[in-house]
């Protein structure tokens, strides 16, 4: 088996707004991401996540404001990214993904987002954990999701020499 393992972190400051996007999921706040996209800092670090574990270049390269609308959808990204992983023949092991954010609580909305993901991913539930944290009113106006990803793929056989 091959593994690799992929990190990233996505951070955004928050203004003021009505609900926040994590995972695909609308979340009721007094807070938006402010953000060239969407603002979805949970694809962003996923996204970024998988093509770093595939060795591609980081978000910034491709998703920029040269080559995409504003806010444009950040689950393109993630789409984007499982394109390569699949036709690389790699396999999702596992997710691990926090979030940092004093407001709203996740608690109640942790469930669908890993429901999304899921489907998105197209893995089981316990293959994705979303975990979330706040940084004790240290900085109330920033968002940041952090993630890590197990890929693996059969060994390739190699010709037997005789």
């Amino acid at each position: 088996m091959i593994f690799k393992v992929g990190f990233s972190k996505d951070r955004h400051n928050l203004i003021t707004g009505n609900f926040i996007l994590l995972g695909g999921i609308k979340i009721p706040s007094n807070s938006k991401v402010e953000a060239y996209s969407n603002g979805d800092v949970l694809f962003h670090s996923l996204a970024e996540a998988i093509f770093g574990s595939l060795g591609e270049e980081d978000l910034g390269q491709n998703y920029n404001s040269k080559n995409m609308s504003k806010n444009f959808e950040s689950i393109i990204m993630v789409q984007d990214a499982m394109k390569i992983l699949e036709e690389r023949e790699y396999q999702i092991s596992n997710v691990d993904i926090l979030i940092e954010l004093d407001s709203p609580n996740l608690t109640t909305f942790k469930s669908s987002i890993k429901k999304n993901l899921s489907q998105i991913l197209k893995i089981n539930l316990d293959q994705i954990s979303i975990k979330a944290t706040t940084t004790e009113g240290n900085f109330k106006n920033i968002i940041t999701s952090y993630c890590n990803i197990l890929i693996y793929k059969s060994e390739e056989k190699n010709n037997e020499k005789n």
